[in-house]
């Protein structure tokens, strides 16, 4: 079984800038669909979900993308799994 992995260093965003996207937008590009993604400067709904964030880091693996969160200090992000396409409906 091959994994898909992130294996370029760790911060999505860009010098550009990107902006905070809204978890619907986030779980409609591909490119984290059924992967588990790391979001900083979060907002939550009353429930304590995570409502949007910038996508600073992903992976099919949560051990290792929580390890290289760890070793970036990022102590503040929120960890999500972002559902496959067929189930984000």
């Amino acid at each position: 079984m091959t994994h898909q992995r992130r294996s370029s260093s760790i911060n999505v965003r860009t010098e550009s800038g990107s902006s905070t996207m809204a978890w619907e937008d986030i779980c409609g590009d591909a490119a984290w669909q059924g992967r588990w993604v790391a979001l900083d400067d979060c907002a939550y709904n009353a429930a304590g979900e995570a409502t949007a964030g910038l996508v600073v880091d992903y992976d099919d693996n949560l051990a290792d993308l929580c390890a290289r969160l760890s070793a970036e200090r990022r102590k503040r992000c929120s960890v999500v799994y972002c559902p496959p396409a067929e189930s984000a409906a």
